[in-house]
């Protein structure tokens, strides 16, 4: 096994239970991730970037099932929940969408922040120092304050850098982080980035986002539309010359591209989930997608 490989995940197939039948939201996604890379995962909402990241972390919803997958951290199988637990906000740290929802109500944030600095082993006397760190470096000018608040005093941005706060207090070797930059302009993109990567140089970060201009940040990039794969590759290949029709209707549809909208929806559905809105769908496409690969990318695409 290399033993830089920190993440090697396989989804298999994410299916959610409905009244009758069921529904595959996510299928044959595979990440592998090493360390002190960052991967992005984009595609459009409902295109499976967090169901897939729920599912590393075995937190999906009770009606929805991983069937047929894999998950090894460090080797570690984690679909043994026994070995999760050990893992969760130490060495694997979730920075979710939404800090608001994510903290206990019920808590202050010192509370928190001292529950996640005692898996370190750090000494009652040394909990308050690590936690004001913490504040300060997630951007809080007087942590102190910050302390004995609830989450119900703080502004979403205000509990989002909380958030970021408590993964500050952990040794993670796995980060995974979703929409962690709504709502801030290039430099504040930037700087999340680069503040992840000075606190936790050495380990695997994957970063779940939407927008583009935080893929173009990262060392790769993952495509998903409809919970299937569509092109990976260093992030400068995939969003500067990409192979996949899927993926240049994003880029297309950016504000500075002029957000060139999609064509209209045909009635037949293909096994491509874009298949509906492509304007290079043709007859192979009715085919299940081909996988192509070019140098350290790849992509799925039945089109010549």
């Amino acid at each position: 096994m290399d033993c830089q490989l920190i993440l090697d995940y396989d989804s298999g197939k994410i299916l959610a239970r409905l009244e009758k039948g069921s529904r595959c939201l996510v299928d044959g996604v595979r990440l592998r991730l090493r360390a002190g890379e960052c991967l992005a995962l984009i595609g459009e909402t409902g295109s499976g970037k967090t169901m897939t990241a729920l599912s590393i972390l075995r937190l999906l919803p009770r009606n929805v099932r991983m069937e047929g997958g894999s998950l090894l951290f460090r080797g570690q199988d984690l679909l043994r929940e026994k070995w999760l637990r050990r893992l969760l906000g130490v060495e694997i740290v979730y920075i979710p969408q939404n800090g608001l929802e994510f903290l206990n109500p019920s808590r202050s944030i010192k509370r928190q922040l001292y529950d996640g600095i005692a898996k370190l082993a750090i000494h009652r006397s040394a909990r308050k120092g690590k936690a004001l760190e913490a504040l300060k470096t997630a951007g809080f000018d007087e942590p102190e304050e910050i302390l004995e608040k609830f989450p119900f005093q703080l502004s979403g941005g205000m509990a989002q850098r909380v958030t970021i706060a408590l993964a500050l207090c952990s040794r993670a070797r796995l980060l995974i982080a979703d929409e962690p930059t709504n709502g801030l302009d290039q430099a504040g993109r930037e700087a999340f980035l680069q503040l992840l990567h000075r606190v936790f140089p050495e380990a695997a970060k994957l970063i779940i986002t939407h927008d583009i201009a935080v893929a173009a940040l990262c060392d790769r990039t993952q495509v998903l539309c409809g919970g299937k794969p569509m092109e990976s590759g260093p992030s400068e290949q995939v969003l500067g010359s990409s192979r996949q029709p899927y993926t240049r209707a994003l880029i297309a549809a950016l504000v500075e591209n002029g957000m060139v909208p999609s064509p209209p929806l045909r009635e037949q559905q293909g096994p491509c989930p874009f298949y509906r809105r492509c304007p290079r769908a043709g007859e192979r496409c009715l085919s299940a997608p081909e996988r192509h690969a070019e140098g350290m990318r790849e992509w799925w695409c039945s089109s010549p």
